[in-house]
């Protein structure tokens, strides 16, 4: 990869991570969810706020052991996650 093309895609990345592009800011999300509902699940759906959080957490530490570990092995679809 070209050094100028390393650059663009770090540069990216730093705007994606910061909250760039479609998806909304984590902290934007939840800061109106009052503390004693986060873990209740709204009426009509399916998670709690806290199990999509859960969620987010056990998707981004597999994707990161996928990239790290050549061995990974990804917990099984729909319980593990």
């Amino acid at each position: 990869m070209k050094k100028d093309a390393d650059k663009a895609l770090r540069e990216h990345v730093i705007y994606l991570l910061g909250g760039g592009g479609a998806h909304a800011k984590f902290e934007d999300v939840i800061t109106n969810i009052p503390a004693d509902v986060r873990g209740k699940k709204p009426p009509g759906l399916p998670h709690s706020p806290w199990m999509l959080l859960e969620h987010m957490r056990i998707g981004q530490w597999d994707i990161l052991e996928f990239s790290r570990n050549p061995k990974h092995k990804s917990p099984a679809w729909p319980e593990g996650y």
